[in-house]
């Protein structure tokens, strides 16, 4: 009785894959790729910046060197970046105009302390200018602090 019970179940396993179909599909790869150009910006530069001993949390409009702060004792040598070689149009928004990253961390060139920025956009003159507001942290630590972040620019 078993061994035909085993017959059964090779003869059934063996008719059941020799109906078998099979299905098949084309699939399509695509990739599109752009080449970008380059166009230059001087440094955006928030200057020198005295701030009291033990400070608050500090946060700077780049636009706005003339207020006065509790923190901070002086603000001097501070400019926006300028950028050369495009043609910016405020009206754009979105995937087309210029586009800059959230926030960027400034490093101490010294120390492992960090500043925060929030860069901004703003055209002038039919220029692009790159300003933002500078975060500095509660008792800061005296360094030059310095980051980099790539500005695109669609069109």
């Amino acid at each position: 009785m078993r061994k035909y019970f085993l017959i059964s179940a090779v003869a059934l396993l063996a008719t059941s894959t020799a109906f078998a179909t099979t299905d098949y599909a084309e699939v399509t790869a695509k990739a599109t790729i752009e080449v970008a150009g380059t166009f230059e910006c001087s440094d955006l530069n928030f200057g020198k910046i005295v701030v009291k001993q033990k400070n608050k949390d500090i946060t700077l409009a780049l636009y706005d060197t003339e207020f006065e702060h509790e923190g901070i004792i002086s603000w001097t040598g501070s400019d926006y970046a300028h950028c050369n070689n495009i043609s910016p149009d405020p009206s754009l928004s979105g995937e087309t105009g210029a586009n800059v990253p959230e926030t960027i961390t400034l490093k101490g060139s010294t120390s492992n302390a960090t500043l925060t920025l929030k860069p901004d956009i703003s055209y002038e003159l039919q220029e692009l200018m790159v300003g933002g507001w500078l975060t500095i942290p509660e008792n800061v630590t005296a360094d030059t602090y310095i980051g980099s972040f790539t500005l695109t620019y669609t069109y």
